[in-house]
């Protein structure tokens, strides 16, 4: 892992819950199951509010949200697909 791609702690929990934010209410607006929040980026289903953080933010805080056990790893099915 190189120096850029180190994120704060402050930094992973800001990404963590805007993650779960996301996931949270793309899943009440699909009537669908959690998607996984990583998924979202660049979709048509990305809430405005992930633009504040990169894919690379928010793949990481997706696998930490994963290892906390707060949501399901990532699926075969893609939200963008």
């Amino acid at each position: 892992m190189s120096p850029a791609d180190h994120l704060s702690a402050e930094r992973l929990c800001e990404a963590a819950e805007a993650a779960l934010r996301a996931a949270a209410d793309v899943a009440e607006y699909t009537g669908g199951p959690w998607p996984y929040p990583a998924d979202l980026m660049g979709s048509p289903l990305q809430p405005d509010w992930l633009s504040e953080f990169t894919k690379f933010e928010i793949e990481a805080a997706s696998e930490f949200l994963v290892r906390m056990g707060l949501i399901e790893p990532r699926s075969g099915s893609r939200a963008a697909e």
